[in-house]
């Protein structure tokens, strides 16, 4: 079992991920509710220590800037940019009971995570 995260691999992680989450999003541009939702993988991540649960953080926060469409390039507008934050902040939210279980499931014993992932989603703004 992987038993910690790089600083070189969280780059690694982060940089396939980003693209990851905006593929998913893309392809899977409404999920059950209707809502854009990435998939958010986390089955290289130790989850029992500090360093792969801040992992899994990071990794939620950029599938949820993907799903929301938040770009920090185009001509910042008052209303934009706060319809973008409330998307993102909506999105991370979304995905906090499922990281909170699987945090707790990997802390309470020996768990072997097999394809694990969990799903953000983005309130219609």
């Amino acid at each position: 079992m992987l038993k910690a995260i790089t600083a070189a691999g969280a780059v690694v992680a982060s940089a396939l991920l980003l693209s990851t989450a905006s593929l998913a999003s893309t392809a899977s541009a409404a999920g059950d509710e209707g809502f854009p939702t990435a998939k958010v993988s986390y089955a290289d991540l130790d989850l029992s220590n500090s360093t792969g649960a801040d992992a899994l953080q990071g990794r939620i926060k950029v599938a949820a800037f993907g799903v929301c469409g938040a770009n920090a390039t185009r001509p910042a507008e008052l209303a934009a940019i706060q319809a973008d934050r409330l998307c993102v902040n909506g999105a991370i939210a979304s995905a906090q009971p499922a990281f909170n279980q699987a945090v707790a499931e990997a802390r309470g014993g020996t768990v072997t995570v097999i394809g694990a992932s969990l799903i953000v989603a983005a309130p219609i703004h």
